[in-house]
């Protein structure tokens, strides 16, 4: 068989000569096949990149962010307004709601200059026409105090139903979702370990089974 067989070429005649002669008079058409082969596996990459990207999305229903090199970040925000921070996307369950986190550390609307603000918001999501609309579940954010005798700074809301944040998203929110623009001031973060190695934990926990902020 013919060397660009798994190309797509069908040509079945005899080594030699023959082959020889083949290859020759084929070469724009094996070009074409190669091509066409080409196209196909670059689609079946992307296809399985995007289904490992989905694979390796956090579904636990709760995201621990990480914020590292906060000096350098928060003199970032304090010279550029409106600097935002955005976590990694997570799902609620494996089958759930699609969820962001956004950090805006020199504080933003009603905390700006003075707070940390946090907010969270709704992504389009692979499952959203299986799911219940508007989001209900109640949502806790947490700022770790990393001492051995911890103090954490906790905040939590349920979602008011009649907002649009919490309707079915059909694009990309522009909006920044709801939250608490003052969720921690400046001045408590230099107290305790809230802030320890340059380094903040937030955690982000939503709750299906609570119909009261906790």
């Amino acid at each position: 068989p013919c060397s660009f067989k798994e190309a797509g070429c069908r040509y079945k005649g005899l080594r030699g000569i023959t082959m020889e002669r083949h290859m020759e008079e084929s070469s724009q058409q094996h070009l074409v096949l190669m091509c066409s082969l080409v196209t196909r596996q670059q689609h079946q990459i992307t296809s399985l990149k995007n289904a490992m990207s989905r694979l390796a999305l956090n579904q636990t229903g709760t995201l621990v962010w990480k914020i590292t090199d906060y000096s350098n970040k928060f003199a970032d925000a304090r010279s550029k307004e409106g600097m935002e921070l955005v976590s990694p996307p997570w799902y609620t369950s494996q089958f759930g709601y699609k969820l962001q986190a956004s950090l805006f550390l020199n504080g933003n609307g009603a905390g700006e200059n003075t707070h940390l603000s946090l907010y969270i918001k709704i992504l389009p999501g692979e499952y959203d026409a299986l799911l219940r609309w508007p989001f209900a579940h109640s949502v806790a954010f947490t700022l770790f105090d990393q001492s051995e005798k911890a103090c954490n700074i906790v905040e939590s809301f349920v979602p008011d139903p009649t907002w649009e944040n919490f309707q079915r998203p059909s694009k990309e929110p522009d909006s920044l979702g709801f939250g608490f623009p003052r969720f921690v001031s400046h001045e408590t973060l230099t107290k305790r370990n809230f802030l320890k190695d340059d380094t903040l934990f937030i955690r982000i926990k939503v709750d299906p089974s609570k119909i009261v902020a906790v």
